[in-house]
């Protein structure tokens, strides 16, 4: 046990976060488990206890080990959350630099397999213009590694390769990676952050897709169900490109609520301090106002 304490390193501000987000003190939520002080010393010096303390713990936030804690000095865990962070934020030159100082021999899990290999996918596809090179690391990700329709990063190498032949302009397979990641997203639990990330994720890369085939009224539909699934569990992910799609699709339609869509995505992306984007959303609202009024 101590062993494997070693391991562990407690992320003290994860633990003081998830107790305000359940509204609790740090007596209620030590109450019955520990004392206070222990819940100070967690959160001030990520120190605990016991492994058995810890999971009581967890239990009462209602949360996953995994969420407060990394393994001690992991620097490829480090690196793959920095990757899976600057992935999210298209910056796709950092996360190629960081992911080239992972040695593959050196990934001991087959979970942080399918990361490297997706990861790899997703800079080939977005930074290298290599849809061929990304097809073949969406498929790394894909066989033999996975063993479930719920695995995460099934789902989004599932979708990987229906963007890659997208890219490469072969739709009728692009659309069949595509319905084959939302079947697969039916059978996840939407509850659990992670999982909607990725839904998020998928509306958003096929309203994209779709945009591409010109196809306006499915780029609404995406954006729609993405938006309506972010507001609803009061995510802020991935709102400003949705509602971006959203904005220039009803532009192209010629929709009088195009400003409005063109607005809000405006404002979040200026929340989430995509100013290139924001800049450049006002700027294509200006273009838009002489074609609104001589029509």
């Amino acid at each position: 046990m101590r062993k494997e304490q070693q391991t562990l390193r407690i992320l003290g501000d994860k633990v003081r976060y998830y107790r305000k987000l359940k509204g609790l003190s740090q007596a209620e939520l030590a109450a019955n488990i520990c004392t206070q002080a222990t819940i100070s010393l967690i959160e001030k010096r990520n120190k605990v206890p016991s492994m058995n303390i810890l999971m009581r713990l967890i239990s009462r936030l209602g949360i996953q080990l995994d969420d407060i804690v990394v393994e001690h000095h992991d620097r490829i865990q480090q690196l793959l959350n920095a990757i899976d962070y600057q992935i999210q934020h298209h910056q796709y030159g950092v996360a190629a630099d960081n992911l080239s100082k992972i040695r593959l021999d050196k990934i001991k899990s087959e979970d942080d397999q399918k990361r490297y290999y997706y990861y790899q996918g997703i800079i080939e596809l977005f930074k290298n213009n290599a849809p061929d090179e990304a097809i073949y690391f969406f498929g790394r990700v894909l066989s033999p590694l996975v063993n479930s329709e719920r695995d995460l990063y099934a789902i989004l190498a599932t979708l990987g390769l229906g963007l890659a032949y997208a890219d490469k302009h072969t739709f009728d397979r692009s659309r069949v990676y595509i319905d084959q990641a939302l079947r697969m997203l039916k059978h996840v639990p939407l509850s659990d952050s992670k999982y909607l990330d990725v839904e998020l994720t998928i509306y958003w890369h096929i309203a994209r897709v779709y945009y591409e085939l010109s196809d306006f009224k499915a780029v609404l539909k995406y954006t729609d169900y993405g938006i309506r699934e972010a507001v609803k569990h009061d995510k802020l992910f991935l709102l400003d490109e949705l509602y971006t799609l959203q904005a220039r699709a009803l532009k192209l339609l010629g929709n009088p609520e195009a400003p409005k869509s063109y607005q809000i995505a405006i404002a979040f992306a200026q929340v989430t301090g995509s100013t290139a984007l924001a800049a450049s959303l006002a700027a294509e609202m200006v273009t838009q106002k002489p074609n609104s009024e001589t029509a």
